[in-house]
């Protein structure tokens, strides 16, 4: 652990304010309200971040933390982002039912059927209405993922940073990331071919338990790039550096327990 880590504040989010929207991305009334609303019965985590401010265009990667992760970094991020995320979440009821029901609460969450069976005839329902006030841009496993790329790039335009979920969540969610997918390198290539921009990439850790995010330093494509690591390698050292701040999560929920202990002690 280095001296920064140890050193390092939680955010004061009444002075760093979150970024505001883009004047473009209008967000419905009831979706506002709703999520202020849930705000208040939630705890605001604690904010830890590495970096002095982040303005323009970035991507942020982020572990999923189970179900709660998007939602909680929807509300409490203290940037503003437009998220990835799995294109069968924007089909029709039918397509966002059977993912749901059998993909993410089945075979990620490990949920037994007749709560999968509840939750997906509920939250299909209401997803839509969520995700697309999100502005949810639709991920591919085919040649549609050009889409996603082309769509992502008009948010990068405005300087609208990208948050995406890398993780291989096909055995579930994990708080120590096994494997990243190479989607968000294949963005990040994408974005300097077609923009000639050395794209910084945020590695971001929310830890539900904690109710803590921290947010690491960038590190940046092309300079990986052109130390020769391949694709999969760049996902690798991603994971890595994301990894990295949850055990940074750890350390300080350790010392906080000592410290509470010696108190304690007297």
């Amino acid at each position: 652990m280095n001296n920064m880590e140890k050193s390092l504040q939680p955010t004061d989010t009444k002075k760093r304010r979150r970024r505001k929207r883009p004047r473009r991305i209008r967000q419905n009334w009831f979706f506002r309200f709703l999520r202020n609303f849930v705000k208040l019965f939630k705890k605001r985590p604690l904010i830890y971040d590495h970096n002095e401010d982040i303005v323009g265009p970035a991507i942020f990667v982020s572990n999923h933390s189970g179900a709660a992760g998007p939602m909680d970094l929807s509300m409490f991020f203290p940037y503003y982002f437009v998220p990835w995320g799995a294109h069968e979440m924007r089909g029709n009821y039918r397509t966002r039912w059977k993912y749901l029901y059998y993909v993410f609460y089945q075979q990620k969450l490990h949920y037994g059927k007749f709560k999968s069976f509840f939750l997906a005839t509920i939250l299909a329902v209401i997803n839509p209405f969520l995700y697309a006030n999100m502005r949810l841009i639709p991920t591919y496993q085919d040649i549609r993922f050009k889409k996603s790329l082309r769509e992502s790039l008009t948010y990068l335009d405005d300087g609208i940073p990208i948050l995406v979920f890398p993780e291989d969540s096909s055995e579930g969610y994990f708080d120590t990331i096994i494997k990243f997918n190479e989607g968000v390198v294949v963005l990040a290539d994408y974005v300097d071919k077609h923009r000639n921009l050395n794209i910084p990439i945020y590695p971001v850790y929310y830890s539900k338990r904690a109710r803590e995010i921290e947010i690491g330093k960038p590190a940046y494509y092309r300079d990986l790039k052109a130390k020769g690591h391949t694709r999969s390698e760049i996902a690798d050292i991603l994971r890595k550096h994301v990894n990295t701040l949850y055990e940074n999560i750890k350390a300080r929920k350790a010392r906080n327990a000592k410290a509470r202990e010696r108190v304690r002690k007297g």
